[in-house]
């Protein structure tokens, strides 16, 4: 284990590159799999006639290209975006913290963009905005969620790593009991239902305008925290010796924030609230690689996105013709996976303690 990480750590492009490989892989495998199995070769030639006209596909029915191209390809790249999403969204709060035990969803912040979007979807509040609405609550919600948590979890300059989780855990509850509430309240059985099976997370639906927003949002902040990269790395060390070093902590927490917030916010908008992507991948990247950012956000980003489409592909075989939600069995794997990580292998910030 030890040679692959430090492999892993010296060939960084080269590993970057065969992850890359393995989610274009992952995305054409996938959309072949379901209720209707669709070949390998099949869902090559449809994706690549599509995308660049490349080819002849009038042996293939228009029905299996309308399952490949309108149903199946923006499922599979939703799942796609919104592992990254989470996963560089955990990435930037356990940065923003300084520890490893945070991320959106332990923090509230999937719960607080949860509240924001169910009460933008059940209200109407906000309609004037059409199709965005649903993603500014979103927004709007998982910003006062985190700001919330920051305020009481601050101890003067420090933040004490279980006052965190607590203060995250009982703002988590409070947010998610408004969302039921709102719920509740809704008279409109189709929309409680609606309302219902998108805060269990889901990809299912997914059309191809819904990958513009999400896309938007996510590469410039990819591009963003990257370039922060070395000041996360200095802002781990502590406080005074970022300052030292020249940094502006304030400046770096809050773009650590924003991003955050507002990747959340536009995930949970397009699918629902997901747990534990964003704790499980940067905790697993950090285990092979150690806290160097410049390292841990390439990685997560990748290992995030193929993450997620698979257990997609299980959240729609496992109960054929039907399908489970996604978030039913991220938090099935993830916390078990991540107090296991606690527990035995005792992982501290990107190493064991």
């Amino acid at each position: 284990m030890k040679k692959f990480c430090n492999f892993v750590k010296t060939h960084m492009v080269f590993s970057c590159v065969v992850l890359f490989i393995v989610l274009l892989l992952s995305v054409v495998l996938c959309i072949g799999i379901g209720p209707v199995s669709i070949p390998f070769e099949t869902v090559w030639r449809v994706m690549f006639y599509k995308m660049f006209g490349i080819g002849d596909i009038s042996d293939i029915s228009n029905s299996t290209q309308n399952i490949v191209w309108f149903l199946r390809t923006p499922r599979v790249l939703l799942g796609v975006l919104v592992g990254i999403s989470l996963s560089v969204s955990g990435v930037a709060m356990q940065a923003f913290t300084k520890n490893p035990l945070a991320s959106p969803y332990v923090l509230g912040i999937s719960s607080g963009a949860s509240c924001g979007a169910v009460l933008a979807m059940a209200t109407g509040a906000l309609s004037f905005l059409g199709e965005y609405a649903t993603s500014l609550g979103a927004f709007c919600g998982a910003m006062v969620s985190i700001l919330i948590v920051y305020y009481l979890a601050k101890t003067g300059r420090d933040i004490a790593p279980i006052k965190l989780v607590l203060v995250g855990t009982a703002v988590s509850a409070m947010f998610t009991a408004f969302s039921n509430f709102i719920v509740y309240k809704t008279p409109d059985d189709s929309k409680v239902r609606e309302v219902t099976f998108w805060m269990l997370g889901s990809v299912a639906g997914a059309e191809w305008k819904d990958l513009i927003p999400l896309a938007l949002i996510f590469i410039p902040g990819i591009i963003v925290l990257y370039a922060a990269a070395n000041s996360m790395n200095a802002l781990m060390m502590g406080e005074s010796s970022a300052v030292t070093l020249g940094i502006n902590v304030n400046l770096v927490r809050k773009l650590n924030v924003f991003v955050a917030a507002l990747m959340t916010g536009v995930s949970v908008a397009v699918a629902g609230s997901i747990g534990f992507v964003g704790l499980v991948i940067p905790h697993i990247v950090r285990a092979i690689v150690g806290a160097d950012h410049k390292r841990v956000i390439p990685l997560s980003v990748l290992t995030g996105g193929i993450y997620l489409i698979w257990v997609d592909v299980g959240a729609r075989m496992f109960d054929a013709p039907g399908e489970i939600p996604i978030g039913i069995i991220t938090s099935i794997i993830g916390a078990p996976f991540f107090l296991w990580m606690i527990k035995v292998r005792r992982y501290s910030f990107g190493s064991k303690s």
